[in-house]
Formats: C-alpha cells, structure tokens, sequence
C-alpha cells in the first residue's frame, strides 16, 4: 500500500499500534489508534508533543467530537463501502466547520473515480494499492474544475 497525495506518492509516517503496545501503553510517534482507544487514552495526550493519528469506520463518523480533534495530526477514514458517504460529509465537517488543519486521509472501499471529490471534500490523501496508482492519477487528471452544486 502507498500513500497518494494528490498526484504525488508520500511517504507514510504513521503505522496502526497492536494490541499489546496499547495495553503496554508504548504510544511511539506516527501511531494510528482505533476510536475507541482513543476515547480511553486521550486525556494521556493532553499537551504531550507526539504526532497521534485516529482511524474512524464509515460508522463512526457520526459517533465523533470533531471539535477534540485538533490535537491529532491525522485522521483516517477507513470506508466499509465505496457506497457510503458519511465519510465525506465528516471530512467536510472537519474542515468547513470545525477547521481541522491536520491531515485527512481515506483508505478502505474507495474507487479512483472518487478521487476528485475526496479532495473537494478535505481529504489530503489516500492509501491504494502501489499498482493502482497511475489510474488514480489519471482520474485526478481529468477533473476539469466544473462544479455543478454549491
């Protein structure tokens, strides 16, 4: 897997922690914690200087304070289903209402045609498959800049 940044691969500095460094409480730098441990080990993170990333499902979009984010670098948007928009609507919420300025990244059941408006959305980037990335290009290359809602 590769971490594409609009039309540009990027190195990934962050990495799921396991389940025994978590219950060991060894948080290193660039670590993606699940909502839910995050939920029980935030208050451990108050005013420490370490680049923390969350990982939210499509389910838990809707089941987050978007407004306690802002100390977290990254925030991983795993989509159960290419079909599901909650995510975009929680990556624009982030941004438009809650002016998140860290990363946003989707990763999961995402096709390339949905590449444009992951952007249009707040997504930073996305985790693909390193043989898909030419065709992800390619559909961010033919967007022409016409939108057609507000």
């Amino acid at each position: 897997m590769i971490i594409l940044n609009k039309r540009h691969e990027k190195e990934n500095e962050y990495k799921k922690i396991n389940d025994r460094d978590f219950l060991d409480r060894k948080f290193f730098d660039g670590a993606i914690l699940n909502l839910a441990q995050w939920v029980e080990i935030k208050k451990e993170f108050k005013n420490k200087k370490v680049k923390i990333g969350i990982e939210f499902s499509s389910n838990e979009c809707s089941s987050s304070n978007e407004s306690s984010m802002s100390e977290i670098s990254l925030i991983q948007i795993k989509f159960e289903t290419f079909k599901d928009g909650r995510p975009f609507t929680f990556a624009r919420n982030l941004r438009k209402k809650y002016g998140y300025k860290g990363e946003i990244r989707a990763t999961g059941h995402i096709l390339p045609d949905q590449y444009i408006f992951l952007i249009r959305c707040g997504f930073d980037s996305v985790e693909i498959a390193e043989s898909d990335k030419d065709i992800w290009i390619e559909f961010l290359n033919m967007d022409n800049g016409l939108y057609y809602q507000p």
